[in-house]
């Protein structure tokens, strides 16, 4: 009963918070020119000059004779009237539509229209997910089996995350463990609510290396080699500033993903097949017991292999990080580590060179000195630097069996970039649909 009542709830609320509403059709006999979506409703459909234009509050879509095109509101960057009866959409993957107008007053009133629906929302709840989630649970609501991972935000997330965890290898009974210290995001709003982590490194070390770390991003593992045992990390700058400040939590928790690397796959060395459930399995008695700290780890004699921090970043600008609080490891204070600069442009400069290349683009193209121009944006220059980055990542963990922790400033754009590009080339699982 109470489930029934919650799922009544649900379905009142779709119909009260996201509610469908019948289009402005300009001419009588008009009608949606596209199926829409679950909690999509159609907003404005008109007739441009040889083409239907419509709008709903997820898309942008225009029929021409030849062609159509559709493009979702939160694609767009701008939107102008050029020569009096032009709309110019600009987007943001770089693609430009034209849709051309019989009138000026048209045109304008189309240009009004889709600026009041491309900037950002003032509510999160505007966003059209929140609408399609609400919709998509009323109409499945009888098919929560079938439908239900994809509707119903909660456990499932946490079961991919422990299939993973599983699927990669990690061994959780002596080298690694899953902490919830990021229950409700209450750490570090950025990362998800579980993250893997050493063994031996307790929950008040992680809140220490958060506070030293920029926007709490700590050092977290985000995949295993399943051959190598090597992990990669992520995470933000240090917080050294022109002081110099150090925080032995974070040494202790960067030199021990290399050493919980080196439990890992010696563990396994041990076993016929590579695989256990537990730690009673193996037959050396020193890893019978979980592993409470990195001293219990030296005196197995084991050598990890040596760390490499990839700083995203030039040494020139990690350094003048340090006049705004932050900075780059001090190898003298991060031993059995290595720090490699990359060199990579920050954001404002590749969103400076993405303008040219757009603009480059939707010039009329000159043979003569295309290729002069496009290299002039740069582009192609900053692409090399992130494969060569992605590169120096896979050669690491595959062939040099040594683990790496990615950071730039703050752990994001370029971070994300390097690590997700590393993990699509070592393993073929994120080339698949699932």
């Amino acid at each position: 009963m109470e489930e029934e009542g919650q799922q009544s709830l649900e379905c009142i609320q779709a119909n009260q918070i996201f509610p469908k509403k019948s289009p402005v059709l300009e001419e009588e006999n008009m009608q949606v020119p596209f199926p829409e979506l679950h909690g999509e409703f159609t907003e404005y459909v008109g007739r441009a000059e040889d083409a239907i234009i419509a709008t709903s509050n997820y898309r942008l879509h225009i029929k021409f004779k030849e062609s159509v095109v559709n493009v979702p509101l939160q694609l767009i960057e701008c939107v102008e009237c050029r020569d009096m009866f032009q709309l110019h959409v600009t987007c943001k993957d770089c693609k430009v539509v034209r849709c051309q107008f019989s009138t000026f007053e048209q045109c304008q009133e189309w240009l009004k229209r889709l600026n009041a629906v491309v900037r950002p929302p003032s509510r999160l709840e505007d966003l059209f997910s929140f609408a399609f989630h609400a919709w998509c649970m009323e109409v499945y609501a009888g098919e929560k089996e079938q439908h239900g991972e994809l509707c119903r935000p909660g456990e499932h997330v946490t079961s991919w995350f422990k299939n993973e965890v599983e699927r990669m290898g990690f061994d959780t009974q002596n080298a690694w463990r899953i902490s919830d210290i990021n229950s409700k995001f209450r750490l570090c709003p950025s990362y998800p609510q579980q993250l893997l982590v050493p063994a031996w490194i307790t929950d008040k070390e992680l809140e220490n290396v958060a506070a030293f770390r920029s926007w709490k991003r700590f050092p977290a593992v985000v995949y295993r080699h399943q051959s190598t045992g090597a992990v990669i990390a992520r995470c933000g700058q240090p917080e050294v500033s022109w002081w110099g400040w150090r925080n032995a939590d974070d040494e202790h928790l960067v030199q021990s993903i290399a050493k919980a690397c080196a439990v890992d796959s010696s563990n396994r060395k041990h076993l016929p097949n590579g695989s256990y459930t537990n730690g009673s399995d193996l037959p050396d008695t020193d890893f019978e017991s979980s592993i409470t700290n990195s001293s219990e780890v030296e005196t197995l004699a084991i050598q990890p292999h040596k760390l490499l921090i990839l700083d995203a970043r030039s040494y020139a600008a990690a350094v003048a990080n340090r006049a705004k609080g932050g900075g780059c490891e001090c190898p003298e204070y991060y031993p059995n580590c290595e720090v490699v600069f990359m060199g990579m442009a920050n954001i404002h400069s590749i969103r400076k060179s993405f303008q040219s290349l757009r603009f480059l683009c939707t010039q009329m193209p000159d043979p003569a000195n295309w290729l002069s121009a496009l290299e002039s944006t740069k582009w192609l220059q900053h692409l090399s630097l992130l494969l060569k980055a992605a590169l120096l990542v896979v050669n690491a963990v595959d062939r040099d069996h040594r683990p790496v922790l990615v950071h730039c400033s703050d752990g994001w754009d370029r971070t994300p970039q390097i690590v997700a590009l590393s993990k699509l080339l070592l393993d073929p699982y994120y080339r698949t649909i699932e």
